[in-house]
Order: structure tokens, then C-alpha cells, then sequence
């Protein structure tokens, strides 16, 4: 299974259009379109987005060798999988996280000033 046919895999299993997989990685979905055509290889920042974006290996994703689709198991969308987690709570809940979510921005803040 090559690269192009794990790309419409990942997508199709995620329930997904070809424009709303292109918006969760950043592209175009006629970018997404001629990448799953065939016409436009896929950048190495292409590859890592699909990756992390998706909770798939990389060299799986590359790996034109490796059929193992095992490593679907975990591919969700990551940000989609925190927003239905987060919409579930209460709204008092919903502040406790927006606060801790604050305060690391805040400390990852700090700690970047402190390197310079």
C-alpha cells in the first residue's frame, strides 16, 4: 500500500471529505486532491502534519512495504478528539481547563524568555 492509498485510508476512516481533512492539516483541498491523485508528492511538513494530526507513524506512512493497518487504531484527530471531550463537560469544568490551558501557555512563555 503505497502513501496515496494510507492517505485516503486515514481520511475515509475519520468519516472525513477531502475539504475537511485538507483544513485539518492546512492545504487546500485541491492540493489534498492532486496529492491523492497522484499529480503533487507529498512534502516531508505534509507527511508530519497527516502524523501528528492523525497519531500515525510516520514511516508507516512512507513505508510502501508496510500493510499493517493496526496503526489505524489510534488515528483520530487529535484536536476533533479533545473538543468532544471538552464539549461534554460542565461549564464549570469547562473554566477549570480554560485555566489550566492559561496557565501553560503562560509557563511556556516564561521558560522560552529564560533561553534568550
Amino acid at each position: 500500500m503505497n502513501l496515496v492509498e494510507k492517505l485516503k485510508l486515514i481520511r475515509k476512516t475519520n468519516n472525513l471529505t477531502q475539504a475537511e481533512f485538507a483544513n485539518s492539516i492546512g492545504i487546500s483541498r485541491g492540493n489534498l486532491a492532486n496529492i491523492e491523485l497522484g499529480k503533487v508528492a507529498p512534502t516531508q511538513v505534509f507527511i508530519n502534519c497527516v502524523s501528528l494530526m492523525y497519531n500515525i507513524d510516520r514511516n508507516w506512512l512512507t513505508d510502501d512495504s508496510n500493510n499493517d493497518l493496526s496503526v489505524l487504531n489510534g488515528s483520530t484527530n487529535l484536536v476533533a478528539l479533545i473538543m468532544d471531550k471538552y464539549e461534554q463537560l460542565d461549564d464549570d469544568y469547562k473554566k477549570f481547563v480554560e485555566n489550566q490551558i492559561n496557565q501553560l501557555l503562560e509557563l511556556q512563555s516564561r521558560k522560552g524568555h529564560e533561553g534568550e
